[in-house]
């Protein structure tokens, strides 16, 4: 099986992320909604003889006064859904949310739909928002054989853009709060104390402080007391170098590979198929000694002679060998083996038995 592979390799350059970037203020939070709608107007594509559409329908037509008594109502252009939106923090009465609407019953397409006003509640059970709008699926074009096209979608999940209207806020006052308190998203204690020591000197004095690896606590200034939202404006703008930990993603199914500088190799030596690794203790072995083939004599040869690479044989059973130093990144070692024209499946293979031996000082993550 062909693996197409995509590495990232993180600069050794130093470069800083804004501290609205990596953290989240306390408090400052999204919010879900939920609820339980009706769509109508479907061309035939809606709940098939659904006991629970004939219900919803008839409850809106007794609201709308219509009494269907016994009659059996048609649920084909009709179907049940449940409506989602995400309330976002400070959002203020009268703003209009995305909405999402997803079929529970039969229905075979949603498009072209129309939502009947819907309550949305909160986990709390009260209402804070009202959907009601048109239904659209995403359609994706797809390519099909002949030059010709076609389109491909999720019939039963789909939109209502601007659909719901923001009836009640989430009271969280700021200014009410006596100290501001910020998060981080990838917690890391070395992250933690630069983002507390980047205030800190930006506010002239001891302020803030690392609770622990995804904490950061931040007392108001005298000056800046009665004014908190200019001290948020001011911190979140400051740029802070977020430390991560070292780790390498495979994705063998895709047979894509993630990594960074981070990741390092100690001394150890690995033979995968015509290929050899050796990593080595010495500080006179150059950091990358690469030998590729050389098509036209079949023979092995090095792309820097005074590098050192070594020749193993000649012909197609011929060994590439690359030595490298204990401490090379592993972006110097996956460069080193995609110049020798290994595959995915190679890469993959060399990365796990490298993790297996303990010479990978990083963590593997396999997807």
């Amino acid at each position: 099986m062909r693996y197409l592979f995509l590495i990232i390799g993180f600069s050794s350059v130093v470069f800083g992320a804004r501290i609205k970037d990596i953290t989240m203020l306390k408090g400052a939070r999204s919010n879900q909604l939920f609820g339980y709608g009706l769509i109508i107007g479907l061309p035939g594509t809606g709940d098939k003889a659904n006991e629970l559409t004939e219900n919803s329908m008839s409850l809106v037509l007794k609201g709308l006064g219509i009494d269907t008594k016994t009659q059996k109502l048609d649920t084909k252009n009709g179907a049940v859904v449940v409506v989602t939106a995400t309330l976002p923090p400070f959002a203020k009465v009268g703003q209009q949310l995305d909405v999402s609407v997803a079929s529970i019953g039969t229905a075979s397409s949603l498009d072209n739909g129309t939502l009947m006003m819907t309550p949305l509640k909160g986990p709390d059970g009260k209402i804070y928002a009202m959907a009601q709008g048109k239904v659209i699926v995403m359609k994706k074009e797809t390519k099909g054989g002949g030059g010709g096209g076609g389109s491909s979608a999720n019939l039963v999940s789909a939109g209502v853009p601007n659909g719901a209207m923001l009836e009640k806020d989430i009271g969280w006052d700021v200014s009410q709060e006596k100290q501001l308190k910020y998060v981080i998203n990838n917690p890391d204690f070395t992250t933690a104390v630069r983002i507390a020591k980047k205030i800190n000197d930006e506010l002239g004095g001891k302020y803030a402080v690392a609770n622990d690896a995804s904490t950061v606590e931040v007392m108001y200034p005298y000056t800046l007391e009665s004014n908190p939202i200019e001290l948020i404006a001011q911190i979140e703008s400051l740029e802070v170098e977020a430390d991560r930990k070292a780790k390498v993603i495979i994705n063998a199914r895709t047979g894509t590979v993630v990594l960074g500088d981070q990741v390092r190799i100690s001394p150890v030596a690995i033979a995968h198929g015509n290929l050899k690794l050796e990593i080595k203790n010495s500080s006179t072995t150059q950091a990358r000694n690469i030998s590729s083939s050389n098509p036209a004599s079949g023979q092995v040869q090095p792309q820097n002679p005074t590098a050192g690479a070594v020749e193993e044989g000649g012909g197609e059973s011929s060994k590439k060998l690359m030595v490298m130093n204990a401490g090379s990144s592993i972006s110097e070692v996956v460069s080193a083996i995609n110049d020798t024209g290994a595959s995915a499946e190679d890469l993959i293979a060399i990365l796990q038995a490298l993790k297996s031996s303990g010479a990978l000082l990083a963590d593997l993550e396999m997807q």
